[in-house]
């Protein structure tokens, strides 16, 4: 499992919405890509894979913009980077070790893995704001 720099990028745009959703505004692409440095094409397709998976939800016209489509406490890590990812799989399923011992050393890391990324976005958002005035927090 590799999390690519759509995965990171789409990770800190989600955090960008959870902050603006806290005073419920709208928020534009333009705004998310300056703010965390991503590309604005890269982003939209980025964005475009959060709305095709319910994370996010669009508003048209000249106020419009982007919003999390549910409560940052809803939404997790592993939900975002599973949508902008695909499988998080460390091995691939039809591998003939599977279901053998191996195999399950394999899903069991897997699972600690997805524990792991199972935490609410609100509480990743919060952990970066802790870490940027000083305090660290290891996953």
């Amino acid at each position: 499992m590799k999390i690519t720099s759509k995965g990171r990028y789409g990770l800190r745009a989600m955090m960008e919405l959870a902050k603006s959703s806290e005073d419920t505004r709208l928020t534009k692409t333009r705004e998310i890509a300056e703010r965390q440095n991503i590309p604005l094409k890269y982003l939209e397709q980025i964005i475009n894979l959060l709305k095709k998976h319910k994370l996010v939800s669009s508003v048209r016209g000249a106020e419009g913009g982007y919003r999390i489509a549910r409560s940052s406490q809803e939404i997790t890590v592993y939900e975002i980077l599973r949508a902008l990812e695909g499988d998080l799989s460390v091995t691939a399923r039809n591998d003939k070790y599977w279901g053998k011992e191996q195999g399950i050393f394999w899903s069991e890391l897997e699972e600690k893995i997805k524990t792991i990324l199972d935490i609410p976005l609100s509480d990743f958002v919060e952990t970066s704001r802790n870490t940027e005035s000083g305090m660290m927090y290891y996953i």
